[in-house]
């Protein structure tokens, strides 16, 4: 067997065997064997059929297998001959067996790279947001959430909601004609020219809108507002408490405990940023699109070149980060628990035992990324520093690294 390295990048490999048909066949043979008691010849028992019968009458079959082994075997061979860590399947470029066998493979490798200096390091933690502060925002949006919409006869206000019919004019023509239109009087989505035409309107009223070269001729259907929920004991009931002075404990707690979880989510994703800084290496292609898919999924987005090249940078962090991460465990020897992954596995709603090894080693490496993290937290630096943004103006779970 010969081979050579057509086409290499650190992470890319391309590499072209040649070998002599003679050397298919002790895989034909590992394949006869195989088939031999699987099948059964009249005239035979079942295992006990004579090698060159089998081979005449499956083989098409038993070489198509063969030629799958070859390869399996050869590739895994130069993996181990070369110390290569593949993170993608091999992918057959060309196959030709006509005289000597020929074929092309392409895979992907893990990078060479070292992780150091990663203890010590200086974490900034946000001061947690005044727990009455959460509090109100808290009430201010049950109120909203539990607000009533009612028809009003006052003059439309920005927040109101208002259902129109509309038609489009343009060169004297129709162009567009719609029928109860419902616009949230401010919507940003709507042109800032029809929100103010109609900031004042009353139910029955007809309006022209000058919009660039289009007139927008608008007919009020209905003007409605929206009244807030009263927060009093009636509304802790509705929300199975026994008592207001209950319902702001209960809320309390809970807001106390999304806060404190907010904070160390912040302060992980302070350390993603810094290792992310300090260790630059070529990330796998087929990593990066791994992650980019994952970010589709979970937003329930469709893979298109907007979303590419913005969802790109961040699943090429997180792969990175995530390679990071397995590096640290393999130098500071972390493992988890095999009880630990199955609890995992099947919290997932995932079967222990049926399970695939597959999925069983992507829980056990999300649990051992876990606690490299908690790893290089408890040996870190964390410094306590003043909030400058508010949690809604930074959020942004596409956006982070860590997911």
């Amino acid at each position: 067997m010969e081979y050579q390295i057509v086409n290499e990048t650190e992470t890319e490999k391309e590499i072209e065997f040649k070998l002599g048909a003679q050397e298919l066949e002790p895989f034909i043979d590992n394949s006869i064997e195989k088939l031999r008691d699987r099948i059964s010849i009249k005239g035979y028992r079942r295992g006990r059929a004579p090698k060159g019968l089998i081979r005449t009458r499956y083989y098409d079959t038993l070489k198509a297998e063969a030629i799958n082994d070859l390869i399996l075997d050869l590739y895994k061979r130069v993996l181990q001959e070369k110390n290569w860590k593949p993170v993608s399947n091999p992918e057959l470029v060309s196959f030709d067996d006509a005289g000597e066998i020929k074929f092309n493979l392409r895979f992907e490798i893990q990078p060479e790279f070292d992780v150091n200096d990663y203890k010590g390091l200086e974490l900034f933690r946000e001061e947690p947001l005044p727990l009455d502060y959460l509090y109100e925002q808290t009430l201010n949006r049950l109120k909203e959430n539990y607000a009533d919409v009612v028809e009003t006869t006052k003059p439309a206000a920005v927040d109101d909601f208002i259902t129109l019919d509309l038609e489009i004019v343009e060169d004297n023509k129709v162009i567009d004609k719609q029928s109860d239109v419902v616009i949230k009087l401010g919507d940003r989505s709507f042109p800032d020219e029809l929100n103010r035409a109609l900031v004042g309107i009353k139910k029955g009223e007809k309006k022209d809108v000058q919009i660039n070269k289009q007139i927008y001729r608008i007919k009020i259907k209905k003007v409605e507002e929206k009244i807030l929920a009263q927060i009093d004991e009636e509304f802790a009931k509705m929300l199975n408490y026994n008592s207001l002075e209950e319902m702001e404990k209960g809320l309390k707690d809970m807001l106390k405990k999304q806060e404190e979880e907010r904070l160390n989510e912040e302060l992980k994703e302070n350390l993603a940023q810094i290792l992310l800084e300090r260790f630059h290496f070529p990330v796998p292609k087929s990593l990066i699109e791994r992650e980019y898919q994952v970010i589709l999924k979970s937003s329930n987005l469709t893979d298109n070149d907007n979303n590419r090249e913005r969802f790109m940078p961040i699943a090429e962090k997180r792969a990175r980060f995530n390679m990071i991460l397995d590096r640290i465990a393999q130098k500071e020897n972390i493992e988890v628990l095999e009880e630990d992954v199955n609890n995992l596995v099947q919290k997932n709603g995932f079967s222990v035992d049926e399970a695939s090894e597959e999925i069983k080693e992507y829980f056990k490496k999300a649990l051992t990324r876990d606690e490299v993290v908690q790893f290089l937290l408890k040996n870190s630096n964390i410094v306590q520093k003043g909030r400058i943004l508010l949690p809604e103006e930074a959020k942004n779970a596409n956006r982070s690294i860590r997911h």
